[in-house]
């Protein structure tokens, strides 16, 4: 029968395929992966430490990846349809992102599903120096790496504090993922709105 402790122990018993599970969720998108991740580390399942360590190292090979594919793009299809869309949607959001790169890549880790990716191509499409590219993504994936699974811990523990009651503690989890994901469209459309009235400026 499933309950809490069976996914503890399950969870424990796959350790070393939940750490594979976070590098490769982060690589693709992220959130979801982390914040699951500190759910678990809160249950004892995984190790948090671990999970930081695997948040991070999926997060630098994205960071490369992406960089370096806007990078071969600009030298090899600098008309392609796709860094039209990906410098459009980037230019929406960070209008400022050629005169504040540092700021522009900072918060793109912490806006809504995909737009992180396309400032990374966008980053290397247009050559930000690598110095500036390093120290962005490097205090923005640690920052960002802690506060999910932070907010993973958190929601696990406020889930528990609730009821142990298995149904009950994921029905808590779908709610705390709904509540974050309208916070952060919230949060977007704040920064978005915040960004072009300091273009105006």
């Amino acid at each position: 029968m499933l309950s809490i402790s069976y996914i503890q122990s399950f969870a424990a018993a796959h350790a070393d395929l939940v750490y594979l599970l976070i590098i490769l969720g982060v690589f693709l998108e992220g959130e979801i992966m982390v914040i699951i991740a500190g759910i678990f580390a809160h249950l004892g399942s995984i190790n948090i430490f671990y999970a930081l360590l695997a948040t991070v190292l999926g997060g630098v090979v994205k960071s490369i990846t992406g960089y370096s594919l806007g990078y071969y793009l600009q030298k090899n299809f600098s008309q392609n349809k796709f860094l039209t869309q990906a410098e459009n949607r980037v230019n929406s959001f960070f209008p400022n992102f050629l005169k504040r790169p540092f700021l522009s890549m900072f918060l793109s880790r912490f806006l809504i599903l995909g737009m992180y990716w396309f400032t990374l191509i966008y980053s290397g499409y247009k050559k930000i120096k690598i110095k500036t590219f390093i120290k962005a993504e490097s205090s923005s994936l640690l920052s960002w790496a802690i506060i999910m699974l932070s907010l993973g811990y958190f929601f696990s523990y406020t889930a528990l504090s609730i009821s142990r009651d298995v149904r009950n503690f994921l029905a808590i989890m779908l709610l705390f993922f709904i509540m974050f994901f309208v916070l952060e469209k919230i949060i977007s459309f704040v920064i978005e709105i915040f960004e072009m009235w300091f273009y105006d400026k």
